[in-house]
């Protein structure tokens, strides 16, 4: 790929950020929701541009992830790993890195091609079953649900249905001590 190209591709992503030690670079393609690094090579070089896996661009950059851990973003939680579930009397937490989503609505998840809602008999176990799972994707579409996808195409979905709300919110997402988003 020649610089051209590589400026002509850059054009139409999203700049992330810098890598802290160098000139290398960090950008989210957001038709594909694909990381590309742009690459200098040490002692000279054509620079390169390369794809790179969520969790990588995450551990790689993340002084740019945590320049922007105060923001609900397309690729807030991308990369990063389900470190815990909490089960609250009539509600759940799930602990991502510095993030914690409170789910107050229905809540599913889907793993091996099975679904299992909040309420059925193995609920429990394949929710805790996504622990230490790196997310792939965030998704927030407005009055349907909020769903967490996983590298390995498990998922775990929670309804903004109106039907779903018991209570007047359905999640509640916060992130480094802050209230990012109530819905």
């Amino acid at each position: 790929m020649t610089d051209t190209d590589i400026d002509r591709t850059i054009s139409e992503f999203e700049v992330v950020g810098d890598h802290r030690y160098g000139w290398d670079a960090l950008f989210r393609d957001p038709k594909t929701r694909r990381f590309w690094e742009l690459v200098y090579p040490p002692g000279g070089g054509p620079r390169v541009l390369k794809s790179i896996t969520a969790h990588d661009a995450r551990m790689r950059y993340s002084a740019a992830f945590a320049s922007r851990k105060s923001e609900v973003h397309d690729y807030w939680l991308d990369g990063a790993t389900l470190q815990s579930v909490t089960f609250v009397a009539d509600y759940w937490q799930l602990h991502f890195d510095l993030s914690t989503i409170s789910a107050f609505t229905r809540i599913e998840v889907l793993s091996d091609g099975a679904t299992v809602k909040d309420g059925d008999d193995q609920f429990r176990n394949r929710l805790c079953e996504q622990i230490g799972k790196v997310v792939d994707s965030f998704e927030l579409e407005e009055s349907v649900s909020c769903t967490i996808k996983f590298e390995d195409r498990s998922s775990i979905s929670i309804s903004l249905k109106a039907a779903d709300y018991r209570g007047p919110e359905a999640i509640n997402i916060s992130g480094a001590g802050h209230f990012l988003m109530v819905v």
